[in-house]
């Protein structure tokens, strides 16, 4: 009780300190004030500067992290076109034109030594084309901590600031991609969910969300995604497996349902693998499905390729599916495709077989559930094109 931690237990703080904050960047002012009192140094600053906007990105220091250049304290802002004195030494030139340049210089290694001056001009932690992430502190009184020592900690520590900040630059760019890809997904007029085959819901996008709210027939119970009646709750597994399982083997297993809401409004569900490019296998990558809950608002169809590869239909079954959907009728078809009445409803019959509907309405409804179609594109003729944009009105 009361005894102070050696320095080895202090070390070993600050790298699990130093590492959480790549993943975490609130974690970071601690892992500063750790360094600060491990290597005996002052004011210890950590900036993320942006070459292309000529401004910092981040700043931390023991006291916060700023993500605003407004709100950063003077010692990490630019002034002028001037950019911090502790940091510009080493690793700044300022042109005759008076604009900041960063120079490019070899990148941080586990054999190099450090004393105070370093941090004092700053270290460049990692450099890019577009992004440098720089270090810097005041040398604390010698009679504190020899030079000796504080160099031979400054070389035991650094080397995990500049891989930390390889980590956290990466994860920056992953985390801003997928913010992006959720923000798109958040636009559609339809649903989208991510589900494993027990009905966890990894992720559902905001019209997903709404629909669940207002539907009795579903719920989001801790995360996992419940249906009523039991043979909906049956469908919806049966979908998900074979989407799951279809997806691992490569081959593609979109099945598709026409589901009424308690509200009576019918909602075309589509069940499709869900396959990374780039598969990861191993605990923490588990098999998924995605799940997309049509707009019974939307009045518009697939392409015929896309209809080719979520259910298998021929050429010709998904430009006649695509036709049914412009409003045609089967004598329209059959006149515009140059094909008997009869031949029409065997194609029809197989297309309903294929995407598991049993009406021309359900089919009609679910091929509206997705983005709009090029008839010409898809070998249809463009006379139907007049009277599908009078349904789309109507709708």
């Amino acid at each position: 009780m009361g005894e102070h931690p050696s320095a080895d237990e202090v070390f070993h703080r600050l790298v699990d300190s130093i590492y959480e904050s790549a993943m975490d960047v609130a974690a970071m002012p601690e892992a500063l004030d750790l360094f600060s009192r491990y290597t005996c140094t002052g004011s210890p600053r950590y900036l993320i500067w942006d070459k292309h906007a000529g401004q910092a990105r981040l700043g931390v220091t023991p006291h916060g992290c700023y993500t605003s250049a407004s709100t950063m304290p003077d010692s990490m802002r630019t002034g002028h076109g001037h950019f911090v004195p502790a940091l510009a030494p080493a690793h700044i030139t300022r042109p005759s034109g008076g604009d900041t340049q960063l120079l490019a210089e070899p990148a941080l290694t586990s054999a190099a030594l450090y004393d105070g001056m370093d941090l004092a001009r700053g270290i460049r932690l990692f450099d890019t084309a577009e992004v440098c992430v720089l270090m810097s502190a005041t040398p604390g009184s010698t009679s504190v901590m020899p030079p000796d020592h504080r160099e031979r900690r400054l070389a035991q520590v650094m080397p995990h600031w500049a891989r930390a900040a390889r980590m956290q630059h990466r994860n920056f760019e992953l985390s801003g991609l997928a913010s992006l890809g959720l923000a798109g997904l958040d636009t559609l007029d339809f649903g989208v969910m991510v589900l494993q085959a027990d009905m966890r819901v990894r992720y559902a996008n905001s019209w997903a969300e709404s629909l669940v709210q207002v539907d009795a027939h579903l719920a989001l119970e801790s995360g996992v995604l419940r249906a009523w009646p039991e043979t909906l709750q049956g469908v919806l597994h049966r979908l998900l497996d074979a989407a799951v399982h279809g997806g691992r083997n490569g081959a593609a297993a979109a099945g598709s349902w026409m589901h009424i809401t308690s509200g009576g409004q019918p909602v075309p569900i589509i069940v499709m693998p869900l396959v990374s490019r780039q598969p990861v296998e191993g605990p923490w990558q588990l098999p998924a499905a995605m799940l997309l809950l049509g707009n019974s608002e939307s009045r518009s169809v697939l392409d015929a390729a896309v209809l080719t590869s979520l259910f298998g239909l021929s050429k010709k079954e998904s430009i006649i599916a695509i036709r049914l959907a412009a409003g045609e009728t089967l004598n329209e078809i059959a006149e515009r495709e140059f094909l008997s009445p009869h031949t029409v409803r065997v194609h029809i019959r197989d297309t309903l077989r294929k995407t598991g509907t049993h009406r021309q309405s359900e089919l009609v409804r679910l091929l509206h559930l997705l983005p709009g179609v090029d008839l010409e594109r898809a070998g249809a003729a463009s006379a139907a094109r007049p009277r599908a944009a009078r349904l789309r009105g109507q709708g």
